[in-house]
């Protein structure tokens, strides 16, 4: 299986990866190539790098699915802390449930410890808007016949810096593939995402135009329950309010 990396090319000299591992290679994919960087990295049989002509998130996410070597796919970036015993264990469990096309685990800091987010669930529009990397393990074939690709309207670098996985996602869910979120963690995020900013208007907006992107003539209802859910977050009853509206 691979293990795509999305960076630039001024972050690739701090790239950091886990020891070698039967079972998995690395992908990395470099935007805004600049100069030639030298990293310990390329001597590695298991480092593949790559660079692209493209900017955004998910530009780097689909050349990941067009030049991946492996069967399966996980999507990460280079600030995350990988664990390859998890991303094993969620390639195996594909393995073993041949009609699932995607799983999800969880990063270590968002694991949950008890309630229904903590066992293994069958994943939907309605449960699917946390996943991120290094969460997310696809069977890269048959997203491929199928015909799904992220985005480019959404993710970093993009005109919705935000959401790319969520619109990736649900593409699967409406072609009607698959997918299972399981309690395996597959990575740490030490570090404030773009997705935690609850108050950048430019995000604001990016999520409102995701949820009209996945819910279609159903986004106002869903926004507004939305807006609710995370009324805290938006700063309020009267900030909840103006983005329930579409404001």
């Amino acid at each position: 299986m691979t293990v795509a990396i999305s960076t630039l090319g001024s972050r690739v000299g701090g790239l950091s990866l886990p020891p070698q591992m039967a079972g998995i290679s690395y992908l990395v994919l470099i935007q805004r190539p600049g100069k030639t960087v030298t990293t310990a990295l390329q001597a590695r049989g298991d480092v593949r790098f790559e660079t692209l002509e493209t900017v955004g998130l998910s530009y780097s996410r689909n050349a990941a699915l067009a030049l991946a070597d492996g069967a399966f796919v996980l999507f990460s970036d280079d600030d995350l802390v990988l664990d390859p015993q998890g991303i094993l264990a969620l390639r195996d469990l594909l393995v073993a449930n041949p009609r699932l096309t995607f799983a999800a685990g969880w990063r270590r800091e968002r694991l949950p410890r008890s309630g229904r987010r903590a066992g293994i669930r069958r994943l939907g529009l309605f449960n699917s808007g946390r996943i991120c990397a290094p969460e997310l393990l696809v069977r890269r074939r048959r997203v491929m016949r199928a015909g799904i690709w992220f985005d480019p309207n959404f993710g970093i670098g993009a005109r919705y810096p935000v959401g790319e996985e969520y619109a990736f996602v649900s593409d699967m869910l409406k072609a009607r593939l698959r997918g299972q979120s399981v309690p395996i963690v597959t990575g740490s995020h030490p570090h404030e995402s773009t997705g935690d900013d609850w108050m950048d208007d430019r995000l604001l907006v990016a999520r409102q135009a995701l949820l009209r992107r996945v819910f279609g003539i159903r986004a106002p209802v869903i926004r507004m329950l939305y807006a609710i859910r995370h009324r805290r977050r938006l700063g309020g009853a009267g900030a909840a309010l103006r983005f329930g509206l579409g404001y």
